[in-house]
């Protein structure tokens, strides 16, 4: 009897697919959910007070909220799905603009936009949110983060900064629900952290309903702590202990009492959790509301709106004067700072999640991936209709700004005698050196080896072939005139093929 109760517990599968395999990125989010407290995050990583099965014969629930597992994700994509907007870099999205918290002060403490902050902040002094999850640095060592409820103003004001090591966000949640009796807790994180919460909501979870809102930041990944401190200590002759605050944008800024360091990111990238080597989500797709750096600007982040319920509370504070906004289309080099890191992000995770499975035989949580599901459904269904072209002669500069208007990240090329001659995407223009941006012509730049599908064809087929190629599109062609495009798929029309399935 025993054996067969151990068979159908899941954290047995938790254990050997994420813990052991060095996927697991101690945000608690089994903690959390464990109906009978038998799971414990302590220092960083998950601990078995007891054996659960003495209490259950069936529970498969610490392993699919993990979001690193690859249960419940499409169910999950449902909170965002019906924003009018797909995009295959950034995912669903209502709307995307520049923001910056109306306070100079506040942006001075921040020492960038403050838009996270003043949001949360607005949200408590309005009584909007009766709490909020952060991360905060322990103190007298900005190294190390740790999850609080925070309940006033005060102790949002506490957690300003970047936190990129682990940080038991969902743990804390469980812990503002069931401690503290909070009913409408506004929740700040990573990725993984907001995916967490989403899969709460999916397994609707009892504590899932106390969630009113969710931000989610843009994230190139979490460090593991140890061997980070080691590089910087080795490298730079910094001692942790030296250490009072550390930045990540396009390098990570290390700053002591004497000096201020920047590493390249590339440096460091080594360092990051395995399990965020293989994630694909930078900007927080889950999240209600995305907020991120909008290099090349410092005191404006870039914002990503994807819920209704995240749009209205944002206006709200705009409009009673905590945030201030602009037009993303008046910075196209925000918008392709934003989607080039993004679709980097994605094609290196997938890259290591397939090398992963090659070895292993087993990946982590994957969005999109051969299934029969995408066999059912075919490309003349689900593909994007009076496609945008680009003329062969037109600059790149003048690309980057139609994509920042249209929020488009590819486009088939026509030449003059409006023949598909190429497609070129955000990928090629940005590699184009900038002072040659305006001459050089998007003709030379173009990709002219094209992956095409036909409107008979199946969405699987579609799919394998953009996977073959690492490439986010695929152009629909007339059958009777194959220099004619009718139509474009993205992995986004995809996946939301999938999500109305599930």
């Amino acid at each position: 009897m025993d054996s067969k109760s151990n068979s159908l517990i899941a954290y047995n599968v938790l254990k050997e697919k994420i813990i052991n395999s060095g996927f697991c990125t101690a945000c608690g989010a089994c903690e959390a959910a464990c109906p009978v407290a038998a799971l414990q995050i302590e220092d960083d990583k998950v601990k078995r007070l007891h054996d659960c099965s003495a209490d259950l014969d069936l529970c498969p629930i610490c392993y699919e909220v993990c979001p690193h597992s690859e249960a419940l994700l499409l169910r999950s994509l449902r909170a965002v799905s019906d924003a009018p907007i797909r995009n295959e870099a950034i995912g669903y999205y209502r709307q995307m603009l520049l923001a910056q918290a109306a306070d100079p002060k506040l942006r001075e403490q921040c020492r960038g936009a403050g838009v996270v902050t003043a949001l949360l902040t607005y949200g408590v002094e309005n009584k909007i949110f009766d709490s909020a999850i952060v991360s905060q640095a322990e103190s007298g060592d900005p190294t190390k983060t740790k999850p609080i409820v925070a309940v006033v103003p005060d102790d949002i004001l506490s957690a300003i900064g970047s936190k990129f090591f682990p940080s038991a966000v969902a743990k804390a949640y469980g812990a503002a629900v069931m401690g503290y009796g909070k009913t409408k807790i506004a929740f700040v994180g990573v990725p993984c952290h907001v995916l967490a919460l989403r899969k709460l909501e999916a397994w609707k979870h009892k504590i899932s309903g106390n969630l009113k809102m969710l931000i989610g930041l843009f994230c190139f990944g979490t460090f593991s702590l140890k061997p980070l401190l080691e590089h910087i200590a080795k490298t730079y002759n910094i001692k942790p202990s030296d250490i009072k605050q550390m930045r990540l944008s396009k390098e990570l800024v290390v700053q002591t009492e004497k000096e201020s360091i920047n590493i390249p990111f590339e440096e460091v990238q080594g360092k990051i959790l395995p399990s965020c080597r293989t994630c694909a989500d930078f900007t927080s797709e889950f999240a209600d509301i995305s907020v991120g750096s909008a290099f090349p600007l410092t005191d404006w982040s870039a914002v990503i709106i994807r819920t209704k319920t995240g749009e209205d509370f944002f206006f709200d504070a705009v409009k009673n004067g905590a945030i201030n906004v602009r037009a993303v289309e008046q910075e196209p080099k925000v918008f392709e700072r934003v989607i080039g890191p993004a679709i980097k992000k994605r094609i290196e995770a997938l890259r290591a999640a397939s090398k992963l499975e090659e070895t292993r035989g087993f990946i982590p949580a994957r969005l999109l991936r051969e299934t029969d599901l995408l066999s059912r459904v075919k490309v003349e269904d689900i593909m994007t209709i009076n496609v945008r072209t680009v003329p062969s002669g037109m600059t790149v500069s003048q690309l980057l700004e139609l994509m920042s208007t249209e929020h488009h990240i590819g486009y088939p090329v026509i030449n003059e005698y409006f023949e598909l001659v190429g497609i070129v995407t955000i990928e090629e223009a940005s590699r184009v050196d900038k002072k040659k941006r305006s001459e050089t012509l998007v003709g030379a730049i173009a990709r002219s080896n094209l992956d095409v599908v036909y409107p008979g064809e199946t969405a699987l087929d579609a799919f394998k072939k953009m996977s073959a190629q690492e490439t986010g599109r695929v152009l629909v062609l007339d059958p009777e005139n194959p220099q004619r495009v009718i139509g474009i798929i993205t992995k986004a029309d995809l996946l939301h093929a999938l999500v109305k399935q599930a």
